[in-house]
């Protein structure tokens, strides 16, 4: 008979190689936390100190007054808003992540554009670098060159400086005046100015902003600066909020090609200085060149001072094909039509809801009249 070999217990498998697995797998995760980690710190730190805001011309100078006590978010959305900074958020991180002490001073600076948050800041920390002036003049879009003139203390003045043919010929315009070409902003001068250094400023603003908006669109830079003008000074008067400027500059634009009369009241009201007023038939029959429910095409020249937005709007119109609007009973909104059926139903509408309006207010006065009756 033949001796068994004794039974042995099974022994288990090494667990070295699934150990080593899970090592090598958390030090990968950790190379890539480590990697996320090291890619944020740079971005963050590319947006802190080298990332500029892309839009307007490098070292224009923005005014900006930084209020008393301003937060640090506040004070970043002050930057925002004038387009020093793409987001208050950044400031607000630039604020955190400096490491140079200092506090943000109240007051009046003029910034230049094409700073990174952490520059803007360390400005903010030196102080105000602007002297309050004494003089401050805000001139509005939307007036004439008359209505302008009358906010300085020589409107004659004013006129004149405006009709200097040399001013004018440097624009390679032919116009009589620079109507239309003195840009609506707000103004700071030491001591009011004399009307040729009010006129030559507001010029100059004019120029700067046009050329920024000549790089926003390079293919319509060789537009025709006189029409481009007068059609932004049409969007100006015809409508105040900004979403339908481009519309309206459409609907000029298509009129114009079109062949078709402007038949805009701001044109008229313009010749008979009859500014935002309501216009009688007779008032249409009248033989002025500015009269464009009589006279194809654009009026001679610009009818007011139009800002930045309507300029936007006659480089950019829209792509519509819209031939007509009318003002919808809120007073502020237009409708837009592509066809005449469309345009006199929304006109049709409009005095529809007028009526109704001017109902409830006689109805409304009446019995206010009743329950204040003895």
């Amino acid at each position: 008979m033949t001796d068994l070999a004794p039974e042995t217990e099974a022994t288990p498998k090494p667990r070295k190689r699934s150990c080593l697995r899970i090592l090598v797998k958390l030090f990968l995760w950790l190379l890539v936390l480590l990697f996320l980690a090291l890619a944020g710190a740079g971005f963050f730190t590319y947006l802190m100190y080298d990332y500029v805001v892309s839009d307007g011309t490098p070292g224009a100078l923005v005014r900006v007054e930084i209020p008393e006590g301003a937060t640090g978010k506040v004070v970043g959305s002050i930057l925002a808003e004038k387009g020093l900074v793409d987001h208050e958020v950044f400031f607000r991180f630039a604020i955190r992540l400096d490491k140079k002490p200092g506090t943000i001073k109240h007051g009046v600076y003029e910034l230049p554009k094409g700073l990174s948050p952490t520059q803007l800041l360390h400005l903010l920390y030196e102080g105000p670098n602007v002297t309050i002036s004494e003089y401050k003049i805000t001139v509005p879009e939307g007036l004439s060159l008359k209505q302008t003139s009358e906010l300085f203390g020589d409107p004659e003045g004013f006129i004149k400086a405006a009709s200097n043919p040399e001013l004018i010929a440097s624009l390679g315009i032919k116009a009589n005046t620079l109507e239309g070409f003195l840009m609506p902003n707000t103004y700071f001068f030491d001591v009011e100015p004399a009307p040729e250094v009010m006129v030559a400023r507001m010029l100059e603003e004019f120029r700067k902003q046009y050329a920024v908006l000549q790089s926003e669109f390079p293919e319509a830079a060789s537009r025709d600066l006189m029409e481009v003008v007068t059609v932004a000074s049409l969007v100006e008067e015809e409508t105040k909020i900004d979403e339908e400027r481009a519309t309206v500059a459409a609907v000029v634009y298509n009129r114009l090609r079109k062949k078709m009369p402007l038949d805009m009241d701001s044109t008229l009201q313009y010749a008979l200085e009859k500014y935002g007023q309501r216009l009688l038939d007779s008032d249409k029959e009248v033989d002025s060149p500015y009269n464009t429910y009589k006279y194809p095409g654009l009026p001679p020249g610009p009818i007011a001072g139009p800002g930045l937005a309507s300029l936007r709007a006659a480089l950019n119109p829209a792509q519509v094909n819209y031939l007509y609007f009318v003002s919808n009973a809120d007073g502020k909104s237009h409708t837009f039509s592509a066809t005449l059926e469309e345009h006199n139903k929304a006109v049709a509408r409009f005095r529809k809801e007028i009526a109704a309006q001017r109902r409830q207010l006689r109805e409304e006065s009446g019995n206010a009249k009743q329950t204040t009756a003895p």
